[in-house]
């Protein structure tokens, strides 16, 4: 129960900090910093689409190959 509380809230920080990355996007605009502008436009594509597709996947992480599964045997 607490896991699902913690995964929804990292979820809405993912989607909370792409939202406030617009703003610094939106100054390298008006200043014509096109690098910054870019890496910024894709930091902030990259957070809301990790946070709305973070799939209720089950992981373990092992030194050569990570399995993910949706429920442990």
């Amino acid at each position: 129960m607490l896991k699902k509380y913690f995964i929804e809230i990292l979820r809405w920080s993912l989607r909370f900090h792409g939202l406030f990355h617009i703003g610094h996007v939106y100054s390298d605009f008006i200043v014509q910093n096109w690098v910054g502008f870019s890496i910024g436009c894709y930091i902030i594509s990259v957070e809301f689409l990790s946070s709305f597709l973070i799939p209720n996947e089950h992981v373990h992480f092992k030194p050569f190959k990570t399995e993910v599964h949706e429920d442990c045997d």
